[in-house]
């Protein structure tokens, strides 16, 4: 009877333990807080993983009923993706994200700022003040880099002036919008460089 209750008692503690682990995210999504997006960057990590894995089992399977079930559920897991990450953005907004400009452009930079953001793309909205006129059509080039100056992202992006195809104006305000693919890439984010068309090609 001793050695049933000793059994026992082990068990419970075993249980409780492996109950307090999980408590405590050891059986959940890991999260890396990043010092300028927060945490948006691993949960679309997360996100991103998760979708992989389902469609890696999708590949594979080849019943024709559990394929209808994994494609269903593919499409939860991303309705589930878009909804965490719109309502993380609206309680915990994006602003004042570091940059370097290392080629010339028209303008001065007040702000940037994440606008809306999926588990594949990531959107950032600058607020500029123009140096001088330009014409229509205003391209910004950008890319993602670590401490180390390594390029996080697998394509850099493009950004243009909100309204776009009009001119403007020397100190007038301007929001330039775009975005960069790949957000589950930028946990170790450290800055924005606003490149040159040929370093953008390259």
């Amino acid at each position: 009877m001793k050695k049933v209750m000793k059994t026992f008692c082990f068990t419970c503690v075993a249980l409780v333990s492996f109950l307090m682990f999980l408590s405590c995210g050891g059986g959940g999504d890991s999260i890396v807080t990043n010092a300028y997006l927060g945490d948006l960057p691993s949960i679309a990590k997360n996100y991103a993983d998760k979708l992989e894995a389902k469609e890696q089992e999708l590949k594979v399977n080849t019943d024709l009923e559990k394929a209808f079930t994994l494609a269903k559920e593919g499409e939860l897991l991303e309705e589930e993706a878009e909804k965490t990450i719109e309502e993380h953005l609206a309680n915990n907004p994006i602003a004042n994200i570091p940059y370097v400009v290392e080629s010339e452009y028209p303008f001065t930079i007040n702000d940037i700022s994440v606008s809306n953001s999926s588990d594949t793309r990531i959107n950032f909205n600058v607020k500029a003040v123009m140096t001088e006129d330009v014409g229509k059509n205003l391209f910004v080039y950008i890319k993602a880099i670590d401490k180390e100056g390594n390029q996080l992202t697998k394509k850099n992006g493009v950004m243009m002036e909100k309204a776009a195809r009009r001119s403007l104006k020397a100190n007038e305000e301007v929001d330039i919008v775009g975005s960069l693919d790949g957000p589950a890439d930028l946990v170790n984010f450290d800055k924005l460089v606003f490149i040159s068309k040929e370093a953008y090609k390259n």
